[in-house]
């Protein structure tokens, strides 16, 4: 589970008063900050975006130990991601240890900068994502001073489901809501992560998406899953739901354990966006794999 989450992490409303310092409280999470100008609310993830450029700020907060998070982001872990680690650098921030990252990615052709505040204690880790393409390098500083200028708060409602534009109804398979992950809905069999049964996530795509064969997109959307190299297509069918068109992918995966796994990918296309619905279960896999689809049938969007 701390792979799927770690990987989660290097992929997975904007609540609309201010403080005294201009901050804003980021819906679906304990944190506040300063958009730099030109930023407005990201409707797919908690953060801001700019439309304009193409850059973003995304707010995740990880159910994991910022210090295994911290030593995890190593130059190989990052580079077996495609992603190349440019500096690390612990910071004093709010008075305590924190970790500041820069990363560049190749992606759809584009090379995009990464500066990454990561902070938080032994149950938890804070990660707060700026994204923008090389060709919007001057925003560099402006970025940064956004990104420190992050403040949490416990006391800050966290609403989860106040932060996704979509729902799904899970009540009648048993699973369980368990946690908000940048803009994704995570359940599990037995509400507890991490955990050896079944798991659920449900979440949009962050930002736009090449517009090209959605079968072979949804085929190498699931490759990219944890171990997903090694996954095998059982089967593949169109699907609709809520009047939105998709496939639904049924495949034979390997766990971090290495124990065969159900892994059950639903991928709905609205435009230049998706949503992405997928289960995985080392255990009880037909029972799972009905609840999978009986779960993806209710998805709607708000």
């Amino acid at each position: 589970m701390k792979k799927l989450i770690l990987t989660l992490t290097f992929i997975f409303f904007l609540i609309g008063s201010t403080n005294a310092q201009n901050q804003i409280s980021v819906i679906g999470t304990k944190c506040s900050l300063t958009p730099p100008e030109g930023f407005t609310t990201a409707s797919n993830f908690s953060g801001f975006q700019n439309v304009s450029n193409g850059a973003s700020i995304m707010v995740s907060e990880l159910p994991s130990s910022y210090f295994e998070m911290r030593d995890g982001f190593t130059a190989e872990a990052l580079k077996s991601r495609g992603m190349i680690l440019k500096s690390k650098e612990k910071v004093s921030f709010n008075g305590k240890e924190a970790t500041y990252f820069k990363i560049s990615q190749a992606a759809n052709g584009i090379t995009y900068l990464k500066q990454i505040l990561m902070f938080g204690d032994d149950s938890k880790t804070i990660m707060i994502n700026g994204i923008y393409p090389e060709s919007a390098k001057e925003i560099e500083n402006e970025i940064k001073a956004s990104l420190f200028s992050t403040t949490y708060s416990e006391t800050q409602n966290d609403n989860p489901f106040d932060a996704v534009k979509f729902s799904i109804d899970t009540k009648e398979t048993g699973y369980k809501f368990v946690k908000y992950l940048s803009g994704s809905l995570l359940y599990s069999e037995d509400g507890k992560l991490p955990t050896e049964k079944g798991i659920l996530i449900v979440g949009p795509s962050v930002g736009k998406f090449p517009d090209s064969n959605h079968k072979q997109y949804s085929i190498d959307r699931l490759k990219k899953l944890p171990n997903g190299e090694n996954t095998k297509v059982r089967e593949i069918n169109s699907i609709t739901i809520d009047n939105l068109n998709g496939y639904e992918i049924i495949a034979d995966g390997k766990n971090e354990n290495s124990q065969d796994e159900l892994v059950y990918q639903v991928m709905l296309y609205n435009k230049s966006e998706y949503y992405l619905l997928v289960g995985q279960a080392s255990n009880d896999q037909k029972k799972n794999l009905e609840a999978f689809k009986a779960i993806a049938k209710t998805f709607k969007l708000k």
